[in-house]
């Protein structure tokens, strides 16, 4: 097979996965007043790195991820000027458990990103990969309607495309 029709074919074949054939069913959820040391937590109990945000009734709010907590943590202080005119960062020195700690008393709603790309469930594989490339996200909440049912993430794609590959390798031989 030439190049040029290899990338039909695969553009085909991919065409024709899903979110609803690749999506985590089990997402970790939380809700907007959760408090953001509750999310660390699950974040490491169940070995994930984001939680959708939902309102009672199920509906997306919003995304929480790791990458939102460690800015949280990092977090500089409005620069100050001390009476010998050196300029420094004010709480510079303030160490990891300190901000740590501040993290029990901030609400997810105050990290969370509210302006969250989901999909549906019959949304092609091509089609969220595109979204998750020109928006630099790592996962996507799939709804049906406003509610969630399940969640892509870059290595669900990359599960897909290794499945494909694969296929495609025994389909040659």
């Amino acid at each position: 097979m030439m190049c040029q029709e290899l990338l039909g074919f695969l553009n085909q074949v991919y065409v024709m996965v899903r979110a609803e054939e690749i999506m985590v069913k089990d997402v970790a959820v939380v809700h907007p007043d959760d408090v953001v040391t509750d999310v660390v937590g699950l974040f490491v109990e169940r070995n994930v790195t984001s939680a959708v945000v939902v309102d009672e009734k199920n509906t997306v709010k919003g995304i929480i991820t790791d990458g939102d907590i460690m800015a949280a943590v990092r977090r500089r202080r409005p620069l100050v000027v001390d009476f010998f005119n050196f300029i420094w960062a004010a709480g510079d020195e303030v160490d990891l458990a300190v901000k740590a700690e501040a993290l029990s008393t901030m609400k997810v709603k105050d990290l969370m990103t509210k302006q969250v790309i989901t999909v549906g469930e019959d949304t092609e594989i091509l089609e969220i990969a595109r979204l998750m490339a020109e928006h630099k996200i790592k996962q996507i909440p799939v709804v049906r309607g406003n509610f969630l049912v399940g969640l892509v993430r870059r290595y669900d794609i990359v599960k897909a495309v290794a499945w494909q590959v694969n296929r495609l390798q025994t389909d040659t031989e």
